[in-house]
């Protein structure tokens, strides 16, 4: 790594720290990876919205192709309609990783999604509180983890404080595992419902 990518996570590992509670210790962090983006529900709405442009281009190209086939030109506009609302959505759902700062971190007391250029932590769930953790791996080091809140927890799920926290795509996996072994011993539990 250069000099100067060094110095840029060393400052991006500072404004993390500067999020974090008094005596909190960041123990781990990465950016949000344009796999985690397209992951779950950014992937079904990209195929979605492929699919409805793929119907746009056969109702524009078919009726010269078959002539029979020219009474379904009204459905372009409402086709037309959905795409763009479709493209809305994937434009807003990228736009929280791309374009926001977003970051995944551990510390010693918290799992956290971070959104550094607003300097605020967007959800979170403590370390003492959680009933189970699901990893899933995928290919080339990479892969994601669920952690489950214990359900005996009386406090109220809030978007800040989820029931349920996903990170997805994290490069080097094991190791990020490894760190979790070291702080909570839930890891490969199943969740409770």
């Amino acid at each position: 790594m250069s000099t100067r990518g060094k110095v840029d996570e060393q400052d991006l590992a500072e404004q993390i720290g500067a999020l974090l509670d008094e005596g909190e210790t960041l123990l781990w962090w990465d950016k949000l990876s344009d796999k985690s983006l397209i992951g779950g529900f950014g992937k079904i709405l990209l195929f979605f919205t492929l699919l409805v442009n793929a119907a746009i281009l056969m109702l524009i190209f078919a009726p010269s192709l078959l002539p029979e086939s020219g009474s379904l030109g009204w459905l372009v506009i409402p086709l037309l309609i959905v795409d763009g609302i479709c493209l809305l959505f994937i434009l807003l759902y990228f736009a929280f990783g791309l374009m926001t700062g977003g970051v995944n971190a551990i510390t010693d007391q918290r799992v956290l999604v971070a959104d550094l250029h607003k300097n605020r932590i967007v959800r979170y769930m403590r370390l003492d509180t959680l009933g189970a953790i699901r990893i899933r791996q995928e290919g080339r080091g990479r892969g994601s983890i669920t952690f489950f809140r214990d359900e005996s927890e009386d406090m109220r799920a809030s978007a800040a404080q989820p029931r349920r926290l996903s990170l997805a795509g994290l490069r080097h996996l094991s190791r990020v595992v490894d760190l979790l072994r070291a702080q909570t011993d839930v890891l490969d539990d199943p969740p409770r419902r």
